[in-house]
């Protein structure tokens, strides 16, 4: 009744399309995460900790700086700028001159800020200025 051709077309377009892109990766479009491999180029990493409240901002302008924000002591919210440094990328621990240490994680989905927002990176800090241990773990939002 139905009769099954014999000759069938060798590749779909999606299909030929996926198979370029499979045999030559530089098709693929990247994103251009000049630093560090963490942020692309006009890119912010908010990290937030809450109680107390500060938090640790990164941007990427050619180069990655950082800002520390104090919220914590004082009347009023501090911003302090600084430079930062990586020992090692994914995780990406870090250093700043303010001084922080840490580590950001990227955790797809994994970290659930205060505000019930699900994130896909997390920071760890192991030191932050006027705070002791413990320190817990919390959110980094894109701007």
């Amino acid at each position: 009744m139905f009769e099954r051709s014999r000759t069938r077309p060798l590749v779909k377009p999606a299909g030929l399309v996926l198979a370029l892109t499979i045999a030559h990766p530089a098709a693929l479009v990247a994103a251009d995460l000049s630093c560090n491999g963490l942020l692309e180029t006009g890119q912010t990493m908010i990290c937030s900790g809450f109680e107390p409240n500060w938090a640790l901002e990164l941007s990427c302008d050619g180069g990655m700086s950082t800002n520390f924000i104090d919220a914590f002591s004082g009347d009023g919210i501090q911003t302090t700028p600084g430079s930062i440094t990586f020992a090692s990328e994914n995780p990406w621990q870090l250093a700043t001159s303010h001084p922080v240490t840490g580590t950001i994680a990227y955790t797809p989905g994994g970290c659930t800020d205060e505000s019930d927002a699900v994130r896909d990176f997390t920071f760890t800090p192991t030191g932050a200025p006027g705070l002791s241990p413990p320190f817990y773990p919390f959110c980094c939002r894109m701007k």
